[in-house]
């Protein structure tokens, strides 16, 4: 290809466009140049895309709340920025501010809990007495008597107990009650009561959801319709839910005469199962039944409306469900996006009507050198939804760093973003840009009233996020595995978490997406010895440790393995079967099953990698050294040409190695680009098989991308390098270490002149800011040979080094290693350096008085955002000479 536009997918790599978005808070007490002064700062800095939020204006929906929102919108529209406008005054979205409930009683939130005593009879004129309920609309749904057997509730033969009649008063006094003669043998009766609350609506509820969509959506159509399509690109929800408690399943509108035409069978006997299961064996079908048909209306009557009104419309339905893990009070296992309380039900459900696969990273949930299961598999959720349902760009969101406080800097937020990048996130919308200060709602603010030191940098973060977007956006996703998601069968027996096999797969290198049953046995073809489904194919499937199974899914990964893909159990093989009349048969099917050619079941998920390549699976990314451990990866293929962006998510140790990279389509080269700073060189190669060798050596909290020359212009491949830039060097290239005495590095502190590299927490832990190191080295003519290059590593800085040597810029980083190539600066002699370093505005905010009196509760929640860290240069610092 000659001269001109280039159709690789990097071609945009040193001018992206502006993808990254940020909430912009909106509070309805700000002046117009108060606003437009945080409208300029937010697209100045990089962002090109705005979701205006609504949660802390006093007049949502009023008057103030529209004049504000023209304003902006009028202001986004010249300047070509998107908007999404969120769709509830606080979270979760379905309420319109708490006003939807109000309308109808009928709209509360319902949900049944369960109540029961045992007898053992015969037991003539037994008096129960009716439980407690804890609301007066509260009311007994069901009540049932059931004989046990060896432990074992038997609900085929349930004995209906009659609730419209009071027999004797209860030994209290105090209350009705009703008689029963209690048959021989062991005996459990249930009551079954319905609450209902108005923190939140039913989102079972027809009637309840088109008030909401009346009240938010049509109402912002009949008001600024006239900015749809441009700048208002769609609306944006927030956390939608069930919000029951704990003891309680959620319960709807008319759910039993719609769970009756649905399965065929009235529910109301098998309702204590929901909470009995472990002694019910034989109920598992109806607990299956029921959280397939509760979530699945939850997804068609919630979901579904709003995701085509804006269809209807010309706009998008984006957003994100809570996913996280839960904390302790939960259980150790239990994982939001699979079960109902504040989550969804059933993540992929509620998925399928959304325009981008969704999540949100808020609450220090994760953080640099910690690994809990929202580590290992929150980010997987919303690009395996946008790669299943096929969505377009496979565009996955994040709503990011919210609540993180200001200990969040720019160091963590570039780690984080890898974090969620190499598993498949590309659109980042943070948190946030704010108007008002002081504020002490969910900092972390960026700008912060032009008291964050950091601000300078911000453009480069936003610049380094927008390239990664860009990248991996469009195309097609390369992965070798399927990973079954639970789902309803996680709520039927028991199961192991989905993430404990997705730290496996990330350990080693193997790149999947999650699958709901639904799709997999309704949409994903098996042939030929592969998987399809829409752009995607894969190699195998794997099923982690689920104790029961359906017969469709049994079926088709009978099916799977014939066609010649093997199927991977984990840690457990199932053992009871859902939804059969025919018992004997399917049960002699699933236990020959397992012992089939193709069908491997591993003990314990650490074996998984071993069956994997037995079966000729191979990770995407083959590496040979040190530091695997930490190595993630993406593959895409954009534009006829493979990308691979491969991040260390290790905080201190480097990778370094051979990395083999598969499916270069016969290229002879492989190009690394490094999006935080925009170099490109060539990295060592060798040939390896089908594939091609290379290579690399990358620190802590580096991401590269690689790919092939194919699509390059000419000049684009004059602009790439063959040296490797200072913070990929490798040690072994070190061919000279000159260290850089402390005493002699001067630096100003209130005024004083110090020498040394002292911490900042010992000389003042309230300071955040910039302090300017200096120090003088004499060089040899000898140590600045052509055939070497001279490097500055600072060692630890906390948290930005800026570098000027004799008085050229050298460059900044907010990541390490802190290395920069001072090659072209140096001359024989003496040479002046000068580091400035800056830390994290957490220190300051620590005692930050207006804080303090913001709020009532100010001083908590100062604290709370207000983590102190170390701050300043802090070394060792050496001058390497190298290769």
């Amino acid at each position: 290809m000659g001269n001109g536009t280039s159709a690789h997918p990097l071609a945009s790599f040193d001018r992206p466009p502006r993808h990254l978005g940020a909430l912009f808070w909106l509070h309805g007490t700000e002046s117009e140049p108060e606003l437009r002064r945080a409208f300029e700062l937010a697209v100045g800095s990089g962002i090109g895309e705005l979701t205006l939020e609504s949660r802390p204006h006093w007049d949502f929906l009023g008057p103030k709340w529209w004049k504000d929102l023209k304003l902006i919108l009028s202001w986004c529209k010249e300047a070509g920025i998107d908007v999404y406008l969120f769709d509830e005054k606080w979270y979760p979205s379905g309420v319109a501010g708490d006003t939807v409930q109000k309308l109808d009683p009928a709209f509360l939130r319902s949900s049944i809990r369960l109540q029961y005593v045992r007898y053992r009879g015969p037991l003539p004129q037994a008096s129960l007495m009716l439980p407690w309920t804890e609301a007066p609309n509260s009311t007994i749904l069901a009540a049932y008597a059931y004989p046990c057997e060896r432990g074992a509730i038997d609900y085929g033969r349930s004995v209906p107990l009659a609730l419209d009649r009071s027999d004797s008063l209860h030994m209290h006094g105090i209350l009705g009650a009703i008689q029963w003669d209690v048959p021989k043998g062991e005996w459990i009766v249930c009551f079954v009561i319905e609450d209902r609350s108005d923190n939140y609506i039913d989102p079972l509820h027809p009637g309840a959801v088109e008030a909401f969509r009346e009240r938010v959506y049509e109402s912002s159509k009949t008001v600024i319709g006239h900015f749809f399509g441009c700048p208002v690109k769609g609306f944006f929800f927030d956390e939608p839910l069930y919000s029951n408690k704990a003891h309680q399943v959620p319960w709807g509108y008319d759910l039993r005469n719609r769970f009756i035409a649905s399965k065929g069978y009235d529910p109301m006997p098998y309702l204590p199962a929901l909470w009995l299961s472990k002694e019910s064996p034989t109920a598992v079908s109806f607990v299956y039944d029921y959280y397939e048909f509760l979530n699945g209306e939850y997804a068609e009557t919630y979901c579904r409306p709003l995701y085509e009104w804006c269809e209807a419309n010309g706009l998008k339905y984006i957003g994100h469900w809570y996913e996280h893990e839960a904390c302790p009070a939960h259980g150790e296992r239990y994982m939001f996006h699979n079960r109902t309380t504040e989550g969804p039900g059933d993540f992929f459900k509620v998925s399928r009507y959304a325009h981008e696969g969704g999540i949100d990273v808020v609450c220090n949930q994760v953080i640099p050198g910690y690994r809990n299961r929202d580590y290992w598999g929150l980010p997987k959720l919303g690009s395996s939804a946008a790669h299943i349902y096929g969505l377009k760009d496979d565009l996955a969101l994040s709503e990011t760093f919210g609540a993180y406080g200001w200990h969040l800097g720019l160091r963590m937020m570039k780690w984080l973003t890898d974090w969620q990048a190499v598993k498949g996130i590309n659109h980042f919308i943070l948190h946030a840009f704010n108007p008002k200060w002081p504020d002490l709602d969910c900092p972390p603010y960026f700008y912060d009233g032009g008291l964050n030191p950091q601000w300078p940098y911000f453009g480069s973060y936003a610049k380094y996020a927008n390239r990664l977007q860009d990248v991996l956006r469009g195309g097609r996703h390369v992965a070798s595995l399927l990973i079954l998601y639970p789902g309803s069968i996680g709520y039927a027996g028991d199961s192991v978490p989905v993430e404990d096999v997705q730290q496996v797969m990330c350990e080693h290198q193997y790149d999947y997406d999650l699958i709901p049953e639904e799709e997999l046995v309704r949409s994903v073809v098996a042939e030929n010895g592969e998987l399809r489904l829409r752009r995607e194919t894969y190699r195998g499937v794997v099923i982690p440790g689920i104790e029961c199974i359906t017969v469709s899914l049994l079926r088709k990964l009978m099916a799977i393995r014939d066609a010649g893909v093997p199927v991977f159990f984990s840690d457990r093989y199932p053992s009871r079967l859902i939804g059969t009349d025919d018992r004997s048969e399917w049960e002699s099917r699933l236990e020959t099953f397992r012992t089939m050619p193709s069908v491997y079941v591993a003990e314990y998920g650490a074996e998984l990698p071993a069956a994997w390549k037995a079966a000729g699976i191979e990770p995407q990314l083959a590496f040979d050294g040190s530091g695997r451990e930490g190595l993630r990866l993406l593959h895409r293929i954009k534009d006829g040409c493979p990308v691979w962006l491969v991040s260390n998510e290790s905080i201190g140790e480097p990778a370094e190695g051979w990395m083999t990279l598969p499916e270069t389509g016969g290229a002879e080269s492989v190009i690394a680009w490094e999006p935080l700073t925009g170099e490109r060189w060539l990295p060592p190669t060798r040939t390896s098989g089908s594939g091609i060798g290379l290579f690399v050596c990358l620190p802590p909290y580096r991401s590269i991308l690689l790919t092939t020359d194919a699509g390059l212009s000419d000049d684009e491949r004059a602009s790439i390098g063959v040296t490797v830039p200072a913070p990929y060097r490798s040690a072994a290239s070190v061919a000279a270490v000159k260290p850089i005495d402390p005493a002699g590095i001067r630096f100003e502190w209130n005024g004083t002149e110090r020498s040394g590299l002292t911490p900042w927490l010992e000389l003042d832990p309230t300071f955040s800011g910039t302090v300017d190191y200096s120090w003088t080295v004499d060089l040899s003519a000898g140590m600045l040979g052509p055939r070497h290059r001279l490097l500055l590593d600072l060692g630890q800085v906390e948290e930005i080094a800026d570098v000027e040597v004799n008085g050229v810029s050298i460059g900044h980083s907010f990541v390490p290693p802190y290395r920069f190539d001072v090659t072209t600066a140096i001359r024989p002699g003496a040479n002046a350096f000068k580091v400035s370093a800056t830390n994290v505005v957490s220190n300051r905010m620590s005692a930050e008085p207006l804080l303090e009196h913001a709020e009532p509760n100010g001083s908590k929640l100062r604290s709370q955002f207000s983590l102190r860290k170390e701050g300043g240069l802090l070394g060792p610092i050496v001058l390497e000479l190298v290769k």
